[in-house]
């Protein structure tokens, strides 16, 4: 029975076994390839590949409904920001582009503004870079903002200390029902005591953690409109060379890059919102190049972009199984572009990724035909596209 039972599985032809395994989800196919060391050889098989990457594109689940939102930053005297929706087909140039009024907190306030991590169920973070205080959840459809309220342990200290604050993600808890924000606080010297004399840093320094057990981490829920101090030990983002913060968020869980002291020190850390834990992906050490790293979302996918800079070839892995190294999937490579600069955003369909050139003009990358357009849009010091979804339920709900 059992030789009878081998036959039939080596009689399956190549093309249905092809058919079958391409349309796994990520996750089942990078499992099967321990299964067989036939299946294995798939993954280099050009035919399967390509087969595989049309029915992942094809998994789509935005809706027609969904719209892209460009935030501009162009330095003039100030660092001016800028907001706009953006309709209609890209390949045309965007048939609208509708200019959208930041909410009332940051009407008198426009400048360095961003948008941290993509759409929430309708609702948008904005954070000011300059201002660790002002952080903003909006909703442009019901056009009503909350503004989150500073902790007051934290930002009510001596005049010799100084408070930094790092946002790192916003996510909704499915499971408790709740939006929440995390974000990496830590104390310095004020440098103008310092400059004067007047402290002793390594003295005040020690005071500050035995006092405030800083620095930490803290997360602020919407339903107890209160920030709350965890007792984690996790790895901070690794920033942009561009300056913004890459945090995709799906699935309950924000994620973000990042960068170690050595090559296998870095992470993609996974933040659950409703557990209040965190996990480590380490990143594959062909991904060496942590500046030319970018993180995304595809189809609900994490996914990482990185560049080789001797060939200008761009890759595209995406990750099958949170905390499992060797589950990132190379899935996509468009070869010989240097023109495209580096990525601001993703798609509502998936296929296409968005660039910023030198030229400060904005370049759209087709990932199934590999052709890059030009999309007649000047771009700006720093630029965001992401996918927005109008919503029918308010902040409040």
């Amino acid at each position: 029975m059992a030789d009878s039972n081998e036959k039939v599985r080596n009689s399956i032809p190549d093309d249905l076994m092809f058919s079958i395994m391409s349309k796994l989800p990520p996750k089942s196919l990078n499992r099967f390839k321990c299964v067989r060391k036939s299946w294995a050889l798939f993954f280099k098989n050009s035919y399967f590949m390509n087969m595989y990457r049309k029915n992942f594109m094809s998994n789509n689940p935005y809706y027609d409904e969904t719209y892209l939102l460009l935030m501009q930053t162009l330095v003039v005297f100030e660092q001016n920001s800028w907001l706009y929706l953006l309709s209609g087909d890209a390949r045309e140039g965007f048939t609208k582009k509708v200019k959208l009024d930041w909410p009332l907190p940051f009407q008198e306030y426009d400048h360095d503004i961003n948008i941290l991590g993509s759409e929430i169920n309708g609702n948008l973070c904005l954070y000011a870079d300059d201002d660790n205080s002002k952080v903003v959840v909006w909703n442009p459809s019901f056009e009503e903002f909350k503004v989150i309220p500073p902790n007051l342990d934290v930002f009510v200290l001596p005049h010799i200390v100084m408070v930094a604050s790092q946002l790192h993600g916003f996510g909704y808890d499915y499971i408790g029902d709740d939006y929440k924000l995390i974000r990496y606080v830590e104390f310095y010297p004020n440098h103008n005591y310092v400059l004067d004399g007047q402290i002793n840093v390594p003295r005040l320094m020690s005071l500050l953690k035995t006092i405030y057990d800083y620095p930490s981490w803290e997360i602020y829920s919407f339903k107890s409109s209160h920030w709350k101090k965890l007792d984690l030990d996790m790895p901070t983002y690794n920033e942009t060379r561009v300056g913004v913060l890459e945090q995709v968020y799906t699935k309950g869980m924000c994620h973000w890059v990042s960068e170690g002291e050595y090559i296998d020190n870095s992470y993609l850390v996974s933040f659950d919102l409703n557990n209040e834990v965190f996990s480590l992906t380490s990143i594959p050490s062909l991904m060496d190049k942590l500046e030319d790293i970018h993180l995304m979302l595809l189809n609900e996918f994490i996914a990482l972009m990185y560049k080789d800079e001797e060939t200008t070839t761009f890759h595209i892995s995406i990750l099958c199984e949170i905390g499992v190294k060797e589950s990132w999937m190379k899935l996509f490579i468009v070869e010989s572009l240097p023109c495209l600069g580096h990525p601001i955003g993703v798609g509502k369909n998936g296929n296409n990724i968005f660039f910023l050139n030198e030229d400060e003009e904005l370049l759209m990358c087709d990932l199934s035909t590999h052709t890059v357009q030009e999309l007649g849009v000047k771009g700006a010091f720093t630029c965001q596209i992401v996918t927005y979804k109008k919503s029918l339920l308010s902040i409040a709900d």
